[in-house]
């Protein structure tokens, strides 16, 4: 209620984001304010453009809907989601376009196969699927904190066990035929941080970035901030995210 009211009146001051990340933040006041959108349209309307996502849920999102509206701009898109329920409404959302591909899988350090901890149906339909992770106390934390469950009797009945398979950043990529995208865009519930290294330490240096920081540790927060500036990320971030330009992609940032 409070975030939308901010919105109506055109206030976009955020203290959860200035205690998640005052780095960022607080430089981005004195700039002039880009959303992830703005940044994805900006890149779209120069080139066509490939994308990787890893955790794409149903594809409900500002991704699905670019590569929905603007499916000609869309030089190859790779989804990626391990959850069989959110990956079947992936594939009918987004699945029919040729140059897209989906894929029903984790990204993690080397392949194999993995528990993935997400939310049995009765938690679903309350929650959504949009909490999934290879953290159990992260799901059991977020059902406690959004359904007032006190016991641990009550955690057993909500939480569904699934071993998912495993892929390499590498691997997933060039099974999908794409060697670096112009946008990488992550949202795997606390596993972030570890993605963008990987993607980093591949070489990768995408136009546009995005993750999910508002999960992680502080430690990891501020590991990736200092990271993607020292390889010349211009950055902004909200309550949730952190997303970014490159600068050599775009000299007009400063």
């Amino acid at each position: 209620m409070i975030r939308k009211l901010k919105r109506a009146c055109g206030i976009r001051f955020s203290i959860k984001a200035l205690c998640r990340n005052p780095g960022v933040y607080l430089r981005q006041m004195t700039r002039r304010f880009r959303s992830f959108r703005d940044l994805l349209d900006e890149i779209t309307d120069q080139t066509r453009i490939t994308i990787v996502q890893v955790g794409a849920n149903d594809g409900s999102d500002v991704l699905g809907n670019l590569i929905r509206d603007r499916r000609d701009r869309i030089e190859r898109a790779l989804l990626i989601e391990p959850q069989r329920t959110a990956f079947d409404r992936l594939v009918e959302r987004t699945g029919k376009f040729e140059n897209v591909v989906c894929l029903n899988a984790a990204i993690d350090v080397q392949s194999g196969v993995r528990v993935l901890y997400s939310l049995r149906p009765e938690a679903g339909r309350r929650l959504g699927d949009g909490i999934a992770s290879f953290e159990r106390k992260h799901v059991e934390y977020e059902i406690r904190s959004r359904m007032n469950v006190r016991f641990d009797c009550q955690l057993e009945s909500l939480i569904k066990e699934e071993n998912v398979p495993l892929l390499t950043l590498k691997d997933a990529t060039t099974g999908a035929g794409i060697q670096v995208p112009d946008v990488l865009m992550v949202d795997t519930e606390s596993f972030d941080a570890e993605i963008v290294r990987m993607a980093l330490q591949a070489g990768w240096r995408p136009a546009v970035i995005q993750y999910e920081h508002k999960h992680l540790a502080q430690g990891d927060r501020d590991d990736i901030t200092r990271k993607l500036r020292q390889c010349d990320y211009c950055l902004w971030a909200d309550h949730a995210d952190v997303w970014g330009r490159l600068l050599d992609r775009d000299p007009d940032i400063g």
